[in-house]
């Protein structure tokens, strides 16, 4: 995948779940949220993630690791938004929701930087062969 847009599908990605679990919330859709590692990020995460990263350098691994506790707290924090909602309980799934928000936030920082670095990776020069 181009280098400039890899971290943007990344968060579009995220984007995607949060729209459809919010659709949910507010009664749009059925939309069933799944656990950290069956997610489109998560699949990423768990999956090819650490080996796409690695070349960009220890910063970007370090920014990668950091994305795992918000990126499975965001999943759990669905799930009780939703669970709160079906037992009638509105305070709780408004401060779920609340969670998740603040839990996208910090997710969507991180790919951003991560889009960042790569960016600034791609407009190194490189070195001439004789």
């Amino acid at each position: 995948m181009n280098n400039n847009v890899f971290f943007i599908k990344r968060l579009n990605d995220h984007v995607q779940y949060l729209s459809k679990m919010k659709g949910r919330l507010d009664g749009l859709n059925q939309f069933e949220p799944c656990n950290c590692q069956q997610c489109a990020l998560g699949g990423w995460l768990y999956g090819e993630g650490l080996n796409e990263v690695k070349p960009y350098g220890a910063v970007m691994e370090d920014l990668f690791q950091a994305l795992f506790i918000p990126h499975e707290r965001f999943h759990e924090s669905s799930d009780e938004a939703l669970c709160c909602q079906m037992a009638g309980d509105e305070l709780g799934t408004r401060r779920a929701l609340t969670e998740m928000h603040q839990l996208s936030n910090t997710l969507v920082s991180l790919l951003l930087k991560m889009d960042h670095i790569s960016g600034k990776a791609n407009l190194l020069p490189v070195a001439e062969c004789s």
